[in-house]
């Protein structure tokens, strides 16, 4: 079953996305870029308005940005974090760097690892490469999004073929495929049919741009389509996949 994550910017919207219908909820700052990290204030406020209901994932920039430091008790509460690895692609020891960043965050946060699909605007390493390090720091999911937030979406820099063949490389990992890079409602079914596990939205859940609002009514809405192209779509992976989130 494909599950629907929204990203919040703080506790109101993770409300408004509970309520909406999200199955999990992740906290990012939009001004900051693709993954840019929220103040470990708003995790703290975001985690404590979803109160266990929900899982909570936490994007802390990218791996690039080496200025920013976390302290171990800002994850308290949080099951899944990730980092980007835009401007990565030219460092030789990429993978040792990456690793020293996940290696910081709590053993009981899943790691989730990110390729951006516009690869040459993020200057990240290449696909096969970033699958192999997934798998080398145990991360059990892969999120495929885009890094530069311009209006194109993932669909932009992939046909649907080429999305269904990753996700199954992906997939052969044992491993969870999470899509986003400004999808909105017409993506959803190409997406579902890739076999994609995890749907994540913000702009979409949000009055106007990315960095409008979240609203309630937008995610239920986003919760409809799901539900209505997911039921007219072939069932790839048990429900059980998705609970490795939780």
């Amino acid at each position: 079953m494909t599950q629907l994550l929204v990203s919040v910017r703080s506790a109101a919207e993770a409300r408004a996305a509970l309520a909406g219908g999200a199955d999990l909820i992740d906290v990012k700052e939009p001004t900051l870029g693709s993954l840019g990290a929220a103040k470990p204030q708003v995790w703290r406020e975001v985690i404590d308005q979803i109160d266990g209901q929900l899982s909570v994932s936490v994007a802390l920039g990218e791996i690039s940005d080496r200025g920013s430091r976390f302290d171990a008790d800002s994850f308290r509460g949080a099951s899944m974090v990730k980092f980007g690895l835009a401007n990565m692609a030219d460092v030789a020891n990429w993978r040792t760097i990456a690793t020293a960043r996940y290696q910081q965050v709590p053993p009981e946060c899943v790691r989730v690892a990110v390729y951006y699909v516009d690869q040459s605007r993020a200057n990240c390493p290449p696909l096969n490469e970033v699958l192999r390090w997934s798998r080398e720091i145990s991360a059990t999911a892969v999120l495929l999004d885009t890094y530069v937030k311009d209006g194109q979406s993932l669909f932009d820099f992939v046909s649907a073929r080429e999305l269904a063949q990753t996700i199954a490389a992906i997939h052969a990992g044992d491993q969870l495929a999470a899509c986003g890079g400004s999808l909105a409602e017409a993506h959803f079914s190409a997406a579902i049919e890739a076999g994609a596990d995890v749907l994540a939205v913000r702009g979409a859940a949000c009055a106007g741009s990315r960095t409008g609002e979240v609203r309630e009514e937008r995610v239920a809405a986003l919760r409809r389509s799901l539900n209505s192209f997911e039921s007219e779509a072939t069932t790839r992976f048990t429900s059980g996949n998705a609970s490795r989130f939780a």
